[in-house]
């Protein structure tokens, strides 16, 4: 399987559609390959029909460019509002947001890291908590996502009628 022609033809019909490819995950189940691809869109606000339009596109340029081996099922979705944050440029995008951190070790005393993502770096990410500064390398780092709470999605103070 030539992961990197399948990121390349994503990564091109995203930005034919006005979109950017977020993420792309590949994993074996079973008989088949299951491609997972996040589009996002600058700004956010992915709409059920760009999904659509994409996954149509791209699926069928799969198809002729044939760089999955055997059967596979594609799942196209937008990252989310907790999204996952996997590569350096997640990172950077994120600078300034409450993220998520649980590490691969504990260490200092914790397993999860929570707090603001202070700033990033080639090496790491560093954290403001209550403390202060949490630094942690990529490689302690055993997953990430963004931390939105229900008041910064749906506002405090909202009364019910």
């Amino acid at each position: 399987m030539d992961t990197a022609k399948i990121e390349v033809l994503a990564g091109e019909v995203a930005k034919d559609l006005s979109l950017s490819l977020f993420d792309l995950e590949v994993a074996r189940e079973g008989p088949r390959t299951l491609l997972r691809v996040y589009v996002d869109r600058e700004g956010g606000g992915v709409a059920l029909s760009d999904i659509e339009t994409y996954s149509r596109r791209l699926g069928a340029l799969l198809d002729v460019e044939d760089p999955v081996e055997g059967a596979y099922v594609l799942e196209v979705s937008s990252p989310g509002v907790n999204r996952k944050l996997r590569k350096p440029e997640h990172f950077s995008a994120s600078v300034g947001k409450r993220v998520k951190i649980p590490l691969a070790e504990p260490r200092e005393g914790r397993r999860n890291v929570s707090g603001v993502l202070a700033g990033c770096d080639a090496a790491g990410v560093t954290i403001a908590v209550e403390e202060g500064d949490f630094r942690a390398t990529y490689a302690e780092i055993r997953k990430a996502s963004l931390e939105v709470t229900q008041e910064e999605l749906f506002g405090k103070g909202k009364k019910k009628r």
